[in-house]
């Protein structure tokens, strides 16, 4: 079996469930939205962590049925995290952002393992705290902060 017969029989036994080996942070009671959440990361990030490059990937975004066609036609495609984040000699990591009860659906538990499977690091983060820890400790050139 090569190596893209074995990714293909591990993502088929891994498409409902997120692979444990992605870092999930624990649910909170904070009423903040995930928007909210997301954006005072990238605020964050913008502002303290200059060697990294962060992206927003606006699938959640709410369209008309001909601009989800034209987005879809321009790649947008379901699952898809909410945020990347590059630096140099690293792959792309991916967070997909939620707020403080909500786990990911299952579009993007399929993609989130996709991007794991294949050596990204990906997690699941509910705040801008804990996805900053989350990248310093996969060695990105961050500092993590303290609520």
């Amino acid at each position: 079996m090569n190596a893209f017969a074995m990714l293909d029989a591990l993502e088929d036994q891994a498409k409902e469930v997120l692979h444990p080996a992605i870092y999930v942070e624990p649910k909170d009671r904070s009423p903040e939205s995930e928007d909210s959440r997301q954006a005072t990361f990238v605020a964050t990030m913008r502002r303290t962590a200059k060697a990294c490059r962060v992206m927003a990937v606006p699938n959640g975004a709410k369209r008309s049925h001909w601009e989800a066609a034209k987005a879809k036609r321009e790649g947008m495609a379901p699952g898809e995290p909410d945020t990347g984040i590059s630096w140099a000699d690293a792959p792309t990591a991916r967070i997909e952002f939620k707020n403080g009860q909500k786990m990911p659906s299952e579009d993007q538990i399929k993609t989130l393992n996709w991007y794991h499977l294949r050596g990204h690091p990906v997690a699941v983060c509910r705040t801008a705290e804990g996805a900053i820890a989350w990248l310093a400790s996969i060695g990105a050139p961050v500092r993590a902060t303290h609520a």
